[in-house]
């Protein structure tokens, strides 16, 4: 969800405006293919393709505006490729905090997703983050119903932060995540599984070099995001594990991994950067099954479902 919680970067901001004016001047928008996401995906927040069924992603919405006294309804939507809703799941139990990622992984013969409640906008989550692990179903009629596998409660170890990009490692038995508000992102990671006693702590692995690409585009950009094109809102790992890659509101990354190495390592070199149509609130960003494109969901009603082909080698 966007809330900044500090003043831009003088920089960035400046560095963004001529782009909006060209973009305002052409009046145009870049054409997609898709019709775009269901009406009830109104703010789509993360993305994962499915580890059981061909040609499903699963998606959510990210929480309400703090002004909508309506909560935030715990459903996963399972769409297919272009954005249609295949079916609902409702993760009983759960009232989200803030929503932000999602991702689906193998685990002792099962099919799991886990939710990322990460979000905390003015970093005042003393009691730390929330990750739901849910099995995934098979058959999808309608709306259907599931209690959480197990819950993993985390902290920091230094002090509240907030994330919207994370991504499993099912080899390692892993997850990863991202901050998004620091100037040079923290990488953390947890075990797979439910911490004794309730509680767990997340290891800081490293900070990362800064996602700072320059904005270049001819498309409309979103006036509230380009302040903070720099800002990690999701993370994904490729299907072989070979790479990662990283998106922002105007950008993908990705970051090469050799044979036996770290993530945080692979995370630190130099990336090859896509630009995106325009500065926008993208959200979500996963691999496709065969691993030669990505998929990436906005913000808005009606949003498409940008289809990437990945750089050749």
């Amino acid at each position: 969800m966007y809330l900044p919680p500090r003043p831009p970067r003088p920089f960035q901001f400046l560095r963004g405006w001529p782009v909006l004016f060209l973009a305002t001047l052409m009046g145009c928008a870049h054409a997609q293919p898709d019709a775009g996401l269901d009406p009830r995906i109104d703010e789509a927040s993360g993305l994962s393709m499915s580890s059981r069924v061909e040609n499903r992603y699963w998606t959510h919405n990210d929480s309400k505006d703090f002004l909508d006294n309506t909560p935030t309804e715990p459903l996963l939507y399972a769409v297919d490729a272009h954005g249609r809703v295949q079916g609902a799941l409702w993760v009983d139990g759960l009232k989200p905090h803030d929503w932000e990622a999602i991702s689906a992984f193998r685990h002792k013969g099962g099919n799991y997703l886990v939710i990322g409640d990460l979000g905390d906008n003015r970093a005042r989550r003393g009691r730390g983050i929330r990750l739901d692990v849910v099995e995934e179903p098979e058959r999808l009629e309608g709306r259907i119903h599931r209690k959480p596998a197990w819950t993993m409660r985390l902290s920091y170890p230094d002090g509240p932060r907030d994330a919207e990009a994370m991504a499993v490692d099912a080899e390692e038995g892993m997850v990863y995540i991202l901050s998004k508000r620091d100037e040079r992102p923290h990488l953390y990671r947890a075990p797979l599984h439910a911490p004794r006693g309730g509680q767990g702590a997340l290891e800081l692995l490293a900070e990362l070099p800064p996602f700072d690409a320059p904005l270049v585009t001819d498309e409309p950009s979103s006036l509230k995001v380009l302040p903070f094109t720099h800002q990690p809102t999701d993370m994904a790992f490729a299907p072989d594990l070979r790479e990662a890659v990283v998106l922002t509101y105007a950008h993908v990354y990705m970051f090469k991994r050799a044979p036996g190495q770290a993530w945080q390592e692979a995370l630190r070199g130099k990336p090859e950067v896509v630009d995106l149509p325009g500065a926008r609130q993208y959200e979500g960003i996963s691999y496709s099954r065969d691993g030669k494109a990505w998929l990436v969901v906005q913000e808005g009603e009606g949003s498409p479902v940008l289809h990437i082909a990945r750089p050749a080698p």
